[in-house]
């Protein structure tokens, strides 16, 4: 799991949108949906419940946001 996609899939999540994800992580929507989609991939597990004009975030994608938003804080503070 890299970092970046840990980032993305918390703004992601936190904003509910890929779109406004994108412009707060200055990539484009699809970098920011294809990386969350590589998380899932590696994880093995859907983290997002993908709808026509948004997502919803599944049980496993709200463990991962809580504990993703820790980790995040403890990488950000060894910088």
């Amino acid at each position: 799991m890299l970092l970046k996609q840990l980032r993305y899939f918390v703004t992601a999540a936190k904003l509910g949108s890929f779109t406004e994800a994108a412009l707060e992580c200055g990539v484009s929507q699809s970098a920011v949906s294809q990386q969350i989609k590589a998380l899932e991939t590696e994880l093995g597990v859907e983290l997002v419940a993908r709808r026509n004009r948004g997502f919803a975030l599944t049980h496993a994608g709200k463990l991962v946001l809580s504990r993703g938003e820790m980790l995040l804080r403890e990488a950000d503070a060894l910088y």
